[in-house]
């Protein structure tokens, strides 16, 4: 091949590789941009709360002693509009619940409660937090739950 030829054919050949560099770095950052992050697990904040029970007297309908924070309660989380629960979490001894590791969006958060008045004499407790930052420690007070 003369050297003339191979000049047009080295630059046909980055013409080419131009080409296709521009179009995968189009696709990347379009990809990229589509990408938004939903609520769950992959962040750094946080959501915790407790959980405190009180026992009620079958017969007289009233509570028998004192509340208590209560360990070994589970308390569930949905990320974001999802249908079903996404985690679960028991209490530790001291009522204390923590969802670490969250990213932001939208939690639900809910336990449940004895209740002989209620359909299938449960009754479900539940709020919906929002974490705003990435570093959050988001609060949700104590949920108050009846023991029969």
């Amino acid at each position: 091949m003369d050297p003339q030829h191979s000049a047009v054919y080295i630059r046909r050949t980055n013409t080419g590789i131009m080409k296709a560099s521009h179009w995968m770095a189009a696709s990347v950052l379009l990809l990229s941009a589509s990408c938004k992050k939903e609520p769950g697990v992959g962040g750094k904040a946080e959501i915790r709360g407790h959980v405190f029970e009180t026992l009620w007297d079958d017969n007289t309908n009233q509570p028998a002693g004192p509340g208590y924070f209560v360990g070994d309660h589970k308390v569930y989380i949905v990320y974001g509009d999802n249908d079903y629960f996404d985690d679960d979490v028991d209490t530790d001894p001291s009522g204390l619940f923590v969802y670490s590791w969250l990213r932001k969006g939208k939690y639900t958060l809910f336990t449940y409660s004895e209740c002989p008045t209620c359909p299938g004499e449960v009754e479900v407790f539940s709020k919906t937090v929002e974490v705003g930052e990435n570093k959050e420690v988001v609060d949700v007070g104590t949920f108050e739950v009846e023991k029969w």
